[in-house]
């Protein structure tokens, strides 16, 4: 400890007061919380945190001080100059609520009496004191902070003011006459072709809507484009959404701050741009237009989903021949949504119509939000998941405006395929840490999967490396931090084991590799759960995060 103890006390809790100063709410004021000293005598500095809110709000800092010598006598009892330390402050300040007190070496909470307790302490066992010092000077000053007043917290009930006034009317007058169903039924193609705003207020409109999607459910096969169609595209065109295309999202996503082992796989499974392997990258990049020929159908998708994946090929760009690897095609249909029409004779539904519509998806954006998150992990792209080239607008050979993303073809199997069960015990191992590898990277990227099944997961065996390994796919369910004020729960750990283990599909890995060489969850992990080892079975392990303060040791049963 190079600096003399005030300034050493000083300089160790100033950080405090500068995050605080950053994550401050918009309700504070502008002076901002200072970190101040005061020399006791006999060698005993302190040290508080002062803001003019405080005065405002009654709000108390807690004290920090530094002794000189032990903080504790050898049969457990506060030292000498310790008692000096917490006589002065309480005589300086007879409300304070605690008082945290350090050598350095060994940290206690002590509690001054009132009318109604006697005086406490508190001892924390640390490794680190030196930090631990920090993180309980920290916890202590928020939790005497007015909550949701000094700190920007994010809310995990955050809700849509329902009292929220549009600042303009709805894109279609209401006053207008309703267009008959005929006109609606061969004029609009997706739910974006309605006006929401309008469709949760006006009954005959809303009605009109269900009656367009059951006709057009009827009326079109969920499989949009077949081997050999030539479909023509609009290069990064995404309609009337570019505004959301271009949001940015909170928190960015930076690689160097990976750990050590997922940045090695990540390293080590890189594989070649296929465009870049094939010399049409840059010119797709520039490109205003391309077409594609369908080669093959890869998922259908669930029966009322809204996409169709294929296998396909780039014809040309820009009217320019060229050649072309194999590509994936995600077309998004919002037509074929499980939406149930209400009853018309419902005496409620004027009530109940809003929240009819709660569910109804826009596919657009649905597949902005899964180019989102393919371009804040651009960084990946081509090791756990896939080369990403763009969301586009499409026009299928019957004339239907779709849009979807174009990506690179994964040649991987199923989680449910006899080859991933036909895999040695040492290659589904390097499956399983690798799938324990790439939820960190989300998880470093603050993306999380919210639907996460067996079809979002492919197995692959690098050709440079030679290892098998895991590739994710389908991001469109995923949610990252877009407002501040929002919480986005991270959920991938026990998503991904969940699918392993077999519980969200069937799969074709070992369950007890699993639970061998999966992993605990990382400190960020908010979840602790209790996981049945065997599918609706008794016996089971309790999962828990690790510590974020491992340096902070728990006291053990004999020490309470």
């Amino acid at each position: 400890m190079s600096l003399p103890p005030d300034e050493y006390l000083a300089a160790l809790l100033r950080p405090i007061a500068d995050i605080c100063n950053q994550l401050h709410s918009p309700k504070v004021l502008k002076t901002p919380m200072k970190c101040v000293g005061v020399e006791l005598g006999n060698s005993v500095y302190g040290a508080t945190f002062i803001a003019e809110d405080f005065k405002n709000w009654r709000a108390t800092s807690p004290f920090i001080l530094s002794v000189p010598d032990n903080l504790f006598e050898p049969n457990g009892e506060p030292s000498l100059n310790a008692q000096f330390a917490l006589s002065k402050i309480i005589e300086r300040d007879p409300g304070i609520p605690s008082i945290i007190v350090t050598d350095f070496k060994d940290i206690a909470i002590f509690f001054p009496p009132t009318p109604h307790s006697t005086p406490q302490f508190e001892r924390v066992s640390s490794t680190e004191p030196i930090l631990a010092l920090r993180v309980v000077a920290a916890a202590y000053l928020t939790d005497r902070l007015p909550p949701g007043l000094y700190l920007l917290m994010a809310d995990p009930h955050y809700s849509v003011d329902e009292d929220l006034i549009l600042p303009e009317g709805p894109p279609q007058d209401p006053s207008l006459p309703l267009i008959p169903d005929g006109d609606v039924f061969a004029t609009h193609h997706r739910n974006s072709d309605f006006d929401r705003t309008t469709l949760v207020r006006d009954r005959a409109r809303a009605l009109q809507y269900f009656r367009w999607h059951s006709h057009v459910q009827a009326q079109n096969p969920k499989l949009v484009a077949h081997p050999n169609d030539i479909i023509t595209a609009m290069t990064n065109d995404v309609g009337p959404y570019s505004l959301l295309a271009d949001m940015q999202p909170v928190c960015p996503f930076d690689i160097s701050g990976i750990p050590g082992d997922a940045a090695t796989l990540a390293e080590s499974v890189q594989r070649e741009s296929p465009l870049v392997a094939v010399g049409t990258a840059d010119a797709f990049e520039k490109s205003r237009s391309f077409t594609l020929k369908i080669m093959d159908v890869i998922a259908e998708g669930s029966e009322y989903g809204i996409c169709t994946v294929y296998r396909c090929r780039i014809v040309s760009i820009d009217g320019q021949s060229v050649t072309s690897p194999d590509l994936c095609l995600k077309l998004f249909d919002d037509r074929f949504q499980r939406v149930r029409s209400p009853d018309e004779d419902d005496a409620e539904l004027d009530q109940r119509l809003p929240r009819l519509f709660d569910r109804v998806v826009v596919a657009e954006t649905y597949a902005l939000n899964e180019a989102a998150a393919y371009k804040k992990l651009r960084p990946v792209q081509g090791s756990i998941i896939p080369w990403f080239y763009g969301t586009h607008q499409f026009t299928l050979p019957d004339g239907t405006v779709l849009y979807g993303l174009l990506m690179e073809y994964v040649d991987g199997w199923g989680l449910d395929s006899e080859s991933v069960r036909d895999l040695s015990a040492e290659s589904q191992i390097d499956v399983i840490r690798s799938c324990r590898n790439a939820v960190r990277i989300l998880d470093m990227a603050d993306i999380s999967q919210m639907d996460w099944h067996s079809g979002q997961i492919l197995v692959c065996t690098n050709a440079r490396a030679q290892v098998d390994h895991a590739v994710f796919i389908d991001f469109a369910s995923t949610t990252q931090t877009w407002e501040p004020e929002e919480v986005n729960v991270v959920r991938n750990y026990f998503g991904v084991l969940r699918v392993l283990l077999g519980r969200e599909g069937d799969v074709g890995i070992d369950p007890d590799l699993v639970w061998k060489h999966y992993g605990e969850p990382d400190e960020w992990d908010v979840v602790n759960a209790w996981v049945p080892t065997v599918p609706n079975g008794e016996d089971g392990q309790f999962v828990r995060p690790k510590s974020m303060f491992p340096f902070i040791l728990q006291p053990s049963k004999e020490d309470e």
